[in-house]
C-alpha cells in the first residue's frame, strides 16, 4: 500500500510538471503563437493546476471517499478541455466565451448539486451525463475529421501542417484515457490512480507531438457548400460528362506542361486561376472525369513525372532530394503518396 502512495504522489508530481512545463513554454517562451496554440498552452496550465490539486490526497488521512468524490467532481470539468480541443482543430473560432459559458452550465449545476446533497445518486447521474457528453464529443470529433479531411484533400497538394488525421488514434487513446478516469474515480484505488495518471500524460504527449506545427484551416460558408457539391460529385461515374468551362484534356494540358505540380505549395486555387475559372468547375472536374481528389491527383503526377525517373535514372540520389526535387514538402508525405501509387516503398523500389 504504501509503495503504491508513493508511485501515484510521484505520478501526481511528475504530471503537474509535466503539463506547467508545456504550459509555460507554449504560452512565454515560444515566439509568433497561433491561436490554436495558444489555446493549447491554457488546456496544458489548466491541466497543470488539475493535477496539483491532487496533492491533497498525499497528506496523511485525505486519501479518503469524501476527498476522492470531490476530486472526481473537480476533474469532470476537464471533459471540456477535450471539446475545446478538437473544436479549435476542426472549427477553429468556433469556440467563445459565450459558448464556453453555456457548455459549462451541466458541470456546474452537478457541481452545486453534490455540494447541497453529497450523495452517491448524484455522483452516478454525473457520471453518466459525462459518458454521454464525452461520447459524443468523440462522435461528433470523428464527422468533422472526414469533413476536414476531404476539404484538405480537395484543396491543397501540401497538407503536411493542416492534415488532422492524427485525431483518429487520439480519439482511441482518448477513450482509454477516460475510462481508466472512470474507473478510478468509481472504485478509488492508488493502482488504478497510478493508471490514470500515465494515460492522461500519455494521451496529451502524443497530442502535443503531432500538433506541436499544426496550423488549422478555416472553412467559410461558401467553402462547405462547395466541399458538399464536391463529395456529392464524387459518387458520380467516371464517364460523366466534364463540367462547363472545362474542356476534357485541358486541366491536364495546364498541369503537365507548365509542371505545375512541382509547386509544394500548389492549392485549387491557383489551378483554378490558371485556368480562368473557379474552385467548383476544377473540383467537380477532378471528382467526375478523374475520379480523384485534388491531393492525390497532384501526389500521381510527382511521382509518375519525377520522383520515378529520377529513382531509376539516378539510384544514388538520397529519398530526401527526389522527395523535395518532386515537389513534397517532407519526405513522409512522399513515401505516403508513394506506396499508395506503387503498392511498395520508395526503399523497395530501389531494390
Amino acid at each position: 500500500m504504501e509503495s503504491y502512495l508513493n508511485i501515484s504522489t510521484f505520478l501526481i508530481g511528475v504530471s503537474t510538471a509535466f503539463f506547467t512545463i508545456f504550459a509555460l513554454h507554449i504560452l512565454f517562451w515560444r515566439k509568433a503563437r497561433t491561436r490554436f496554440q495558444t489555446v493549447l498552452g491554457c488546456i496544458m496550465a489548466v491541466w497543470a493546476v488539475w493535477n496539483a490539486k491532487d496533492l491533497v490526497t498525499t497528506f496523511p488521512g485525505m486519501y479518503r471517499p469524501e476527498v476522492l468524490r470531490w476530486i472526481m467532481v473537480i476533474d469532470s470539468w476537464s471533459a471540456l478541455t477535450y471539446l475545446v480541443f478538437v473544436a479549435e482543430t476542426v472549427r477553429p473560432g468556433w469556440v467563445s466565451r459565450k459558448r464556453l459559458l453555456l457548455l459549462s452550465l451541466p458541470f456546474a449545476a452537478f457541481t452545486v448539486a453534490y455540494a447541497v446533497w453529497p450523495t452517491e445518486w448524484v455522483i452516478y447521474a454525473y457520471v453518466g451525463f459525462l459518458w454521454c457528453f464525452a461520447w459524443t464529443v468523440v462522435i461528433v470529433g470523428y464527422v468533422e475529421v472526414r469533413r476536414h479531411l476531404a476539404y484538405v484533400r480537395a484543396n491543397y497538394s501540401n497538407i503536411d501542417q493542416i492534415d488532422v488525421s492524427w485525431l483518429k488514434p487520439v480519439f482511441l487513446f482518448a477513450i482509454v484515457s477516460q475510462l481508466a478516469w472512470l474507473f478510478t474515480s468509481l472504485s478509488a484505488t492508488i493502482s488504478a490512480d497510478i493508471i490514470y495518471y500515465i494515460s492522461v500524460m500519455g494521451l496529451w504527449l502524443m497530442v502535443l507531438y503531432y500538433s506541436w506545427d499544426f496550423r488549422p484551416i478555416t472553412m467559410t460558408k461558401d467553402d462547405e457548400q462547395t466541399d458538399e457539391q464536391t463529395d456529392e460529385q464524387a459518387d458520380a461515374p467516371k464517364t460523366s460528362p466534364a463540367p462547363p468551362h472545362i474542356s476534357e484534356g485541358q486541366l491536364e494540358a495546364l498541369v503537365e506542361g507548365q509542371q505545375l505540380y512541382l509547386n509544394k505549395d500548389l492549392t485549387l486555387t491557383d489551378l483554378a486561376q490558371a485556368l480562368h475559372t473557379n474552385r467548383t468547375y476544377v473540383s467537380n472536374y477532378l471528382s467526375q472525369v478523374r475520379g480523384q481528389t485534388f491531393y492525390d491527383y497532384i501526389n500521381q503526377l510527382r511521382i509518375e513525372r519525377k520522383s520515378l525517373p529520377l529513382m531509376r535514372e539516378h539510384p544514388e540520389y538520397k529519398l530526401e532530394y527526389v522527395a523535395r526535387e518532386s515537389g513534397f514538402a517532407s519526405v513522409s508525405t512522399f513515401r505516403r503518396a508513394f506506396i499508395k501509387l506503387t503498392g511498395q516503398t520508395p526503399s523497395q523500389f530501389g531494390e
